[in-house]
């Protein structure tokens, strides 16, 4: 950790030395999106609750970005969640992601509550993925609630996204995005030869904007280093080559001895392309870190295949999980085709239809398969 504060240090000295004056008045440029979709879903909890739901995502983006006469680039990026309600993550009303940078010919240094490293150097089947983002999209549509299956149901450790554990969140919500914006710094290398290297550091998993928490005896992750490399470049002959390795460690900060085991996982994934067409696979191992005691195992896999003509573009994505938890074994396994339509610029009608299921071999009544289709349209701004 010191040394990762002793270069942060060295880039602010480098940014103060760097001449006071700008070039140009700082730019700032404002985009966004609203997002309307209607849900239809079958499952086997759907007892006494409807099989179709509306739902509204609205984002507002700011941008600030600024360089000096000495090339010192900087600024800042403001998501603003603009919907009338918030979700589960308390996300609707307020931020869903604010930082500064600095960036020049050594790199780019991101500060403040964004997604990490090795989340943004992730490569796997919802690379690809079209409409809302397959696996890792809003097939979930249920309450945004602590049973989000069905309103009352029993829900505990699934993985259900291709993501680690500071990016999944909580195994007890489908969905959860509460740990993905934590308070960090990231560095992330220039491009050479299609690689890039990227690295976090986060203090406390669950402290995000003004939230300071300073507790290392509460069961969750703190002192976190995160890192990624990412491989990303096009062949002359029309080929298109992406993979990615990425890992996280940290302190389980436990409240007693054995009460929350540290952090560690890794994923590798790869894509191929070619004219349109592409294919990814990818696998994660979160250890026992995702569930959080000695006698457990997390791993997931997905595999996806895709098109994007340019106007339309049509995928399916897969994801396959289990959790060993003792005699327990939790599996996940969910299926997902999408498609969108560029209708004209900044509008996208897209559908999607997922077909999952939820297996836990210790609560039969857990169980739990079901298909949800999406129809929606997305204005971007």
């Amino acid at each position: 950790m010191k040394n990762i504060l002793l270069a942060t240090t060295g880039l602010f000295g480098a940014a103060l030395l760097a001449t006071a004056a700008s070039a140009q008045t700082p730019k700032v440029t404002i985009g966004g999106f609203t997002d309307f979709q209607a849900g239809f879903v079958s499952d086997d909890f759907d007892a006494n609750t409807r099989s179709q739901a509306f739902r509204q995502d609205t984002e507002i983006q700011v941008r600030v970005d600024a360089k000096t006469d000495a090339g010192l680039g900087y600024g800042a990026v403001i998501d603003l969640e603009a919907d009338v309600s918030n979700d589960v993550n308390n996300q609707g009303t307020n931020a869903g992601r604010v930082f500064t940078y600095l960036s020049g010919s050594w790199g780019k240094v991101e500060l403040g509550s964004n997604a990490g490293a090795a989340a943004t150097s992730r490569v796997d089947a919802s690379t690809l993925a079209a409409a809302t983002g397959g696996i890792n999209g809003a097939w979930i549509f249920q309450p945004n609630d602590a049973t989000p299956l069905v309103a009352g149901a029993a829900f505990a450790n699934f993985v259900t996204t291709s993501k680690l554990v500071t990016e999944h969140g909580s195994v007890d919500l489908v969905g959860d995005e509460g740990t993905i914006n934590s308070n960090k710094i990231t560095y992330y290398s220039p491009r050479f030869s299609g690689f890039q290297i990227g690295a976090s550091y986060t203090p406390k998993l669950a402290a995000r904007g003004q939230t300071i928490d300073r507790a290392d005896n509460d069961d969750t992750f703190g002192d976190i280093l995160e890192a990624g490399v990412n491989f990303d470049h096009q062949f002359t002959n029309g080929v298109k080559l992406a993979a990615s390795l990425t890992g996280e460690t940290g302190s389980g900060d436990e409240s007693a001895p054995g009460s929350n085991e540290d952090l560690a996982a890794w994923a590798i994934g790869a894509l191929l392309g070619y004219q349109g067409f592409s294919g990814a696979l990818s696998y994660g191992d979160l250890g026992d870190s995702q569930v959080g005691s000695t006698n457990t195992d997390a791993a997931y896999w997905s595999a996806g295949v895709g098109y994007d003509g340019g106007i339309w573009a049509a995928s399916a994505t897969y994801l396959d999980s289990e959790v060993e938890a003792g005699a327990n074994d939790n599996e996940f396994n969910n299926l997902v085709l999408g498609v969108d339509y560029k209708l004209a610029p900044g509008i996208t009608p897209y559908a999607e239809v997922s077909f999952f299921e939820f297996d836990d071999s210790d609560v039969v009544a857990n169980n739990n398969d079901g298909t949800a289709l999406i129809i929606g349209t997305q204005v971007a701004f």
